[in-house]
């Protein structure tokens, strides 16, 4: 049995100041590409062969996720062992959405080896992801544009400070608000280099928080009056407006700030001719225009700087994890 699940932008956290009771809410969009693809057999012990290259950071980060996910899984329906195969992977700490698509793959193709089918939310709980954002999760099970809610903020609420997912194991995943297709193709400046994650995540998330009350309204004017009306009604130049514009709000204003001056230098370039934004804390620069303009300003990019990096021309998807059998 196989499963292919689907990587993910992070558009943004909508509220990150806390003062009405509730925190978090994210915009994103589940990708076609990179995606995770793993299968599995029954096995006595837990077993990971890995059926691509990948560096030794890399692979080691990725085995620990697997078998945390499968052991956890595993505790719960009551069985000993899983053989996986991982045929391709998404990039840990690149902007894409690694750790959660990495836990929830192994944790559904674990599960459906022993005949039991666990949902999203479940797996999510099982694994401790979506703590924070909720689009991860929701990218997994249905695909497209998601809003999701956050959770409850204070004492004896679902959260009682501003966390990271990796630091927010014990919370419940956030309620979808809106789901939606998403048409427009979509394409990756992902270069290789400084990532945020573990103990710097969690400072960085004290030190920016909360964020301006002001900052929170204008995210949630734009995002429910003019970005989801704009997938509905297939606007793309207001959903673009609007990607360009919350880069400079809110606690997306901190992640892109944080940046290498050389990678905000490329997303002001990649602005002047494209929709383009950070996902998440980077590094990946996402972009919604003339896919040649762009490769070829990112490729400048590359080149001048000495960087290594990759360039992906890729589309939503709409529909979630698949399992072949």
């Amino acid at each position: 049995m196989k499963l292919n699940s689907p990587s993910r932008i992070h558009m943004g956290l909508i509220d990150l100041n806390g003062e009405i009771g509730r925190v978090d809410g994210g915009v994103g969009v589940a990708l076609d590409y990179p995606n995770f693809q793993i299968e599995g057999k029954e096995s006595s012990e837990i077993e990971i062969d890995f059926r691509i290259e990948i560096d030794e950071k890399d692979r080691e980060n990725l085995e620990s996720r697997i078998k945390n996910a499968a052991k956890n899984v595993l505790d719960v329906i009551g069985e000993s062992g899983i053989s996986l195969k991982v045929n391709d992977a998404i990039l840990s700490h690149s902007g894409l959405g690694s750790g959660t698509q990495v836990s929830l793959s192994t944790g559904k193709i674990t599960s459906l080896v022993y005949g039991v089918d666990l949902n999203a939310e479940t797996l999510a709980k099982i694994t401790g992801r979506g703590g924070t954002s909720g689009i991860g999760v929701a990218a997994f099970e249905t695909g497209g544009f998601i809003v999701d809610g956050g959770h409850t903020f204070g004492e004896g609420k679902d959260k009682i400070d501003f966390r990271p997912s990796s630091a927010s194991k014990d919370v419940k995943p956030s309620p979808v608000l809106f789901r939606h297709d998403f048409d427009w193709d979509i394409v990756l400046t992902i270069p290789k280099g400084e990532q945020v994650c573990g103990d710097r995540e969690v400072d960085i998330f004290r030190k920016f928080c909360p964020v301006p009350t002001e900052d929170v309204q204008k995210i949630c004017r734009l995002v429910l009056m003019k970005m989801m009306p704009a997938v509905i009604e297939k606007d793309f130049d207001s959903f673009g407006e609007v990607v360009n514009e919350l880069q400079n709000l809110g606690f997306k204003r901190a992640e892109v700030g944080l940046q290498k001056e050389s990678l905000k230098g490329l997303l002001s370039k990649l602005q002047e001719v494209s929709y383009s934004g950070i996902s998440s804390f980077g590094p990946t620069i996402y972009s919604l225009g003339d896919k040649d303009t762009i490769t070829e300003i990112s490729n400048e990019f590359f080149d001048k700087f000495g960087i290594e990096g990759e360039i992906i021309s890729t589309k939503a998807n709409n529909s979630g994890y698949e399992i072949i059998k």
